[in-house]
């Protein structure tokens, strides 16, 4: 939901009881957005006083969690009381003349009624744009919340499979409709948890319920976007840093296929997630997945024309999926640091779980919502 650029801008923890500067833009648009239909947090309401008497207690308040980033707030849509995401986001104004942001574009691009239906596009899907009276360069983009797909972790090698599968068609059916994406990093990978948390979670405290009381209950799983005229020919572009990591072509300064770049950081993002982990970061690898080494090098192979395209990259993928047996994709995604001494109690209790979901015939890979692309 979040371009690099954006995740840079994250709010701190900072000192004081009432609210942001940046959070004050929101409380005043709130009966404006109430008028659309879309009720925000106590939080953001006139007249807001904290619930909470300690400074260092507020964050076992619902009112003390504040926005994680200034230009995406959450609201509940009053007609059916689904959580969605309002965000903010630049026009440009040019000689008198307002356009829209190419974020805008591409969001109403993959949500008409052509791609919708599509099940290849995972794309998050652009429910409403609102335009604030008196404010001409930004618009408000309205979609459904969503979670980070690794919240919680997966618990099956066959959910991971799954979580990659759904991005690499993502990225698949963006390229088949000339729009490389250029930002594929899991920072920009996220999920529609509605089935997975049939109640509903708090925005800022996803365990929790939305009104913060009491633990959320859920099942298991299951920006920088650039359009591409179709009738000509794909001109060259300057690579981005994305999430951390840098394309060969980012370091060497030149410019190259987009497309190619999105496979190289597509395959990054499976390298970092499950196979090396990043120490940086203190993100563990996971067992279980070694296999799809020789794949991922493929993709992330320092010359742009070596790499393959993304009908290829589906198709070895769907092959290596085939080839592993029910077990193995059943089997417990096991992330290398975890502590030895609990390895034996959680494997016990994923022998039983597994057990029950055979039992309910319920597949090794999952087909719930599909995980969703910004």
């Amino acid at each position: 939901m979040m371009t690099t650029q954006e995740a840079g801008m994250r709010l701190r923890d900072r000192p004081g009881r009432g609210l942001l500067e940046t959070e004050k833009w929101w409380v005043d648009r709130f009966e404006f957005l109430k008028e659309k239909g879309y009720l925000l947090r106590p939080r953001y309401r006139p007249g807001w006083k904290p619930s909470y008497k300690q400074l260092q207690d507020r964050f076992t308040f619902e009112d003390g969690h504040y926005l994680m980033n200034d230009r995406i707030i959450d609201a509940l849509k009053i007609s059916d009381s689904s959580m969605v995401a309002i965000k903010r986001v630049y026009n440009t104004t040019v000689e008198g003349r307002t356009t829209t942001s190419r974020e805008e574009d591409i969001c109403a691009l993959f949500s008409t009624s052509e791609h919708a239906s599509r099940p290849l596009n995972h794309c998050i899907p652009l429910l409403e744009v609102l335009h604030v009276p008196g404010i001409e360069d930004e618009d408000l983009l309205v979609m459904p919340w969503m979670r980070e797909p690794e919240d919680p972790h997966f618990r099956t090698v066959g959910e991971g499979l799954q979580f990659i599968k759904e991005m690499l068609e993502g990225v698949q059916y963006m390229h088949q409709n000339n729009v490389a994406h250029r930002d594929c990093s899991v920072n920009n990978m996220v999920m529609d948890a509605r089935r997975m948390y049939p109640d509903g979670h708090h925005p800022s405290e996803p365990s929790r319920t939305y009104d913060h009381k009491k633990r959320a209950r859920h099942f298991s799983h299951f920006g920088f976007s650039q359009i591409n005229e179709p009738s000509q020919e794909r001109s060259p572009e300057y690579a981005l840093r994305s999430g951390g990591a840098e394309p060969p072509e980012y370091k060497a300064d030149i410019p190259c296929d987009p497309f190619a770049s999105d496979v190289f950081l597509l395959g990054n993002m499976i390298r970092v997630q499950f196979l090396d982990g990043d120490p940086e970061f203190e993100h563990s690898a996971v067992h279980g997945f070694e296999y799809l080494r020789p794949f991922v090098n493929d993709m992330i192979q320092d010359d742009p024309e070596k790499r393959p395209h993304m009908d290829e990259v589906i198709s070895r993928f769907s092959n290596i999926v085939q080839s592993l047996s029910q077990w193995k994709l059943r089997s417990r995604a096991v992330k290398k640091d975890e502590f030895f001494f609990m390895k034996p109690f959680r494997g016990l209790d994923h022998l039983f779980w597994t057990c029950s979901m055979i039992a309910r015939g319920r597949p090794a890979i999952p087909s719930s919502t599909p995980a969703q692309k910004s």
